[in-house]
């Protein structure tokens, strides 16, 4: 079994495919050959054998002539030319009174041969008087039914055993040349049907290593395989492509979770830089507005440096409230909701600032099934797009809201005639405190997509010719029966 295992493993495809071909050839072959070989011998004799039978019945007929004409000389020159002809060994010729009239052994004429007079008997009682004893052939001599004699017919079957062994020298040369053909072309045919096959697996192999080199590349255990077949190489190599690919998962999970925890601490420490920032502009302001107030003499000049103290106030309070709202966005309760009602809603409640702006609003294929969506966030979101789409858009414009099924989702594009945004931003636009306004935030776009991810579902810029074009995917709420 080991010896087996390291063959297998030590021996490629098509080396492999050609020992196959060749042993199966090789049964094959011997098998074929010994049932070939039996059939042809035992053809050779069943002819041999009819041939004998064939020559016995001439010469019991010309035997038959003779005994009733009593020229044995004539039957004695038929014997002599079957013996010179090396077509019988023997031949003993008796009357119906078991004397010998003819015979290859002159000094047997007129003896009786026991056997032949056995012959005489059987055919006599009415018996059938065939005989084949050894290599001879015993048979009565007869004529309309009437018995006239017997004879016996020898044959060399050494003689007839050497002719059978080259008649089957031949038959074995004949399958010899047929079999080196089949060798050759089995051969032939194993290597190129073992090439063809073991070719993409030798290219998927040097795939899944060259893969295996890219996502881990310091991997100080990467050695070759040490066999030679194809598919062990193939498994193998796709064996260590797994063990190297958990392990540069596990290691790039790590990576990225402290990755994400530096990206809190990043994002925290700019959030509150921004804070600062915003607070103390406004304390500014503030103060100089208290130091004016202490300075002031009328009530008119004071009520102006306390309308400066109350709109910072109100300043600092509104910015509260959007980093308050971006940290602690509620967790959706997601239901089936009409996306076109929200919409709907939220241009009612901003119809005095599209209608201030000059903007109008095109709704296309509102035929939509519900989503599963928190209808309160939703709100939300919707509304941060149409207030960036209403401060884009300074000189009017239009704002086209489309909606179309996508599988399991529905998609709300909202697309204005604004400048658009710049391509090179394209992938900032949904980071935080990244804005392009001077007294943005930069927290409208990023709380979209909060609001939006939460709910199961996707924000995304897409490319436009005119504005910007932003599309907001939402699972299709389940129906009964589905």
């Amino acid at each position: 079994m080991n010896l087996f295992r390291y063959f297998h493993r030590r021996t490629s495809i098509k080396t492999k495919g050609v020992i196959y071909v060749v042993i199966l050839i090789l049964f094959i072959f011997l098998t074929v050959s010994a049932l070939v070989m039996s059939t042809v011998r035992n053809n050779l004799i069943e002819q041999l054998d009819q041939f004998h039978w064939s020559i016995a019945r001439k010469l019991a007929q010309t035997a038959s002539d003779v005994l009733l004409s009593r020229d044995y000389g004539f039957l004695m020159e038929q014997i002599r030319q079957l013996k010179s002809a090396e077509e019988v060994s023997r031949v003993t010729i008796v009357d119906t009174r078991n004397i010998i009239v003819a015979s290859d052994q002159v000094a047997e004429i007129g003896a009786r041969d026991r056997e032949l007079n056995r012959v005489l008997q059987a055919r006599t009682g009415n018996r059938p008087g065939y005989v084949k004893s050894g290599p001879d052939i015993l048979m009565p001599i007869e004529i309309g039914g009437d018995l006239l004699g017997a004879l016996r017919v020898g044959f060399d079957w050494q003689a007839e055993n050497r002719r059978i062994d080259r008649e089957l020298g031949r038959t074995i040369r004949q399958i010899l040349y047929l079999a080196l053909l089949i060798f050759a072309l089995g051969i032939g045919g194993a290597f190129i049907i073992s090439r063809v096959l073991t070719r993409p697996i030798i290219e998927l192999s040097r795939k899944i290593e060259q893969f295996d080199r890219e996502i881990y590349p310091q991997n100080e255990f990467r050695r070759g395989s040490d066999c030679r077949d194809e598919s062990l190489q193939l498994q193998d190599a796709f064996g260590r492509m797994m063990t190297n690919l958990r392990t540069y998962l596990e290691q790039n999970r790590k990576i990225s979770e402290e990755r994400e925890r530096l990206t809190c601490m990043a994002a925290i420490g700019q959030m509150s830089a921004q804070i600062a920032h915003e607070m103390r502009n406004s304390l500014y302001a503030i103060r100089g507005a208290v130091a004016g107030l202490e300075k002031a003499d009328g009530l008119d000049e004071r009520g102006d440096y306390l309308d400066v103290m109350k709109e910072e106030i109100r300043e600092m309070t509104r910015m509260s409230d959007d980093f308050l709202q971006f940290a602690r966005t509620p967790q959706p309760e997601l239901v089936p909701c009409r996306v076109d009602t929200v919409v709907q809603r939220v241009i009612e409640l901003l119809e005095p600032d599209l209608e201030e702006a000059n903007i109008s609003v095109i709704r296309q294929g509102r035929e939509v099934p519900p989503v599963m969506a928190d209808a309160t966030l939703l709100k939300r979101a919707f509304m941060n797009l149409f207030l960036n789409a209403i401060q884009a858009m300074e000189d009017g414009g239009t704002i086209t809201v489309e909606y179309q099924r996508q599988e399991k989702y529905v998609a709300v594009s909202i697309q204005d005639d604004g400048p658009g945004v710049p391509e090179e931003i394209n992938l900032k636009v949904f980071q935080p405190f990244f804005s392009t306004k001077l007294n943005g935030t930069g927290l409208g776009l990023p709380t979209v997509y909060k609001l939006v991810v939460s709910q199961h579902g996707d924000v995304d810029l897409e490319d436009s010719e005119i504005g910007a074009r932003f599309t907001i995917q939402l699972p299709i709420a389940q129906q009964d029966g589905d």
